[in-house]
């Protein structure tokens, strides 16, 4: 198992910094989303990317990516947006090849309005799913869904759903965030591990906090029955650390920071490595 860490809870800082913070805290992986600012703005830079590799370099346990998700939609009802959240996405995972990314994961569409997915929302990200599949397994890089949040025009915020679109897809695997199921309920939660534990690959790691998602989950340990369940089934996969800097009430230093990814480090350490250890 890698314990890793998102690189959006250091957003600010610069392709180095991001990795020394999280050496720092004692994790040794990098979940690298493709729209870190410094990284995002410059992407296109030809030295960018093969710096990016560099800096993968220092993580001792590597990485894994996330593609882009802000301002795109693979189920919007703006073809252009449908369009150019394929060619960002077949990007991403032409990405992940090159700086040798575990998996990559995306997100399921959602309806354009707010209102329950039609059939045609439905058939947009199919399209989506059969075309960056095949990239992904023509590459021989792992593709993975994530789990939408509640919402009535999200795809696949339950377990009947995701199991449809990864029995239609197979070889499509599954990136389990923990906070987006317990907003629906605990049952959800442990419901998706329950159905599809054997498809997990990447598990995002927060807790709910006042309502709003991605709070260290040492400080809500309503989470920790999710986590144990991970457990008991043998999850062996990455646990990533997703925190939103934004829920704590001013800016983190970098010491803060740090300092939050060890107790959180700490606390995941004490779920899983136990078992490892006994």
């Amino acid at each position: 198992m890698q314990i890793s860490c998102s690189s959006l809870f250091t957003w600010e800082y610069s392709l180095n910094d991001i990795m020394d913070i999280l050496l720092r805290a004692g994790i040794r992986s990098v979940e690298f989303w493709a729209e870190t600012p410094l990284f995002w703005l410059n992407r296109n830079d030809l030295t960018c990317v093969s710096k990016l590799r560099k800096t993968i370099a220092l993580m001792p346990d590597g990485c894994t990516l996330h593609a882009p998700v802000m301002d795109l939609n693979p189920s919007s009802y703006n073809d252009l947006v449908h369009e150019a959240t394929i060619k960002e996405t077949l990007w991403s995972i032409e990405l992940g090849k090159k700086i040798g990314a575990r998996v990559v994961t995306i997100h399921p569409g959602k309806r354009t309005a707010h209102r329950k997915p039609t059939d045609e929302d439905w058939k947009k990200f199919e399209r989506y799913l059969a075309i960056c599949l095949e990239k992904a397994k023509s590459l021989n890089v792992n593709l993975s869904l994530e789990n939408s949040m509640p919402a009535i025009q999200s795809m696949c915020s339950n377990p009947g759903e995701m199991r449809d679109v990864l029995d239609k897809f197979p070889g499509l695997y599954f990136t389990f965030d923990v906070v987006h199921a317990f907003l629906n309920s605990r049952d959800t939660a442990l419901s998706f591990i329950d159905e599809l534990g054997d498809r997990i690959i990447n598990v995002h790691v927060g807790a709910p906090h006042n309502g709003r998602p991605h709070y260290p989950a040492n400080y809500e340990k309503k989470m920790e029955i999710v986590l144990q369940r991970l457990c008991d089934i043998g999850y062996n996969g990455d646990l990533t650390i997703e925190i939103d800097d934004k829920i704590f009430p001013s800016q983190l230093s970098r010491d803060e920071k740090i300092s939050e990814l060890i107790r959180e480090r700490i606390y995941l350490e004490s779920i899983f490595m136990k078992e490892i250890k006994s």
